[in-house]
């Protein structure tokens, strides 16, 4: 017996469950909370865990970074350190995860 292509069913694409998620990502614009959530959950181990602990808001708007710090001298020191913790972002989350820091 001989299976002829039925035309009343459209032929289905077989596609990995990866392509799937980034479509759903990309169409849902779900990328950006994800890249946040990824900085966030590794937050301590990029800047350690006194920095961290002082480190009262985190968020990101496109590629930029936004932190709020609890105590004014940290805020300072990590204003004059934002080139060195762009960099250190950046090698660990993937070159060009963040173009720019806004410390506050």
């Amino acid at each position: 017996m001989i299976d002829l292509p039925r035309k009343d069913v459209p032929d289905r694409k077989e596609k990995s469950i990866a392509d799937v998620v980034k479509r759903m990502n990309d169409r849902y614009h779900l990328t950006q909370k994800h890249n946040e959530i990824e900085l966030v959950k590794h937050w301590t181990d990029i800047v350690g865990p006194l920095i961290s602990k002082h480190t009262s808001k985190i968020s990101m708007r496109g590629k930029t970074l936004y932190v709020n710090f609890d105590q004014a001298p940290l805020k300072n020191e990590m204003f004059l350190q934002r080139d060195t913790l762009l960099k250190t972002i950046n090698e660990r989350m993937g070159d060009g995860f963040v173009e720019k820091i806004f410390v506050g």
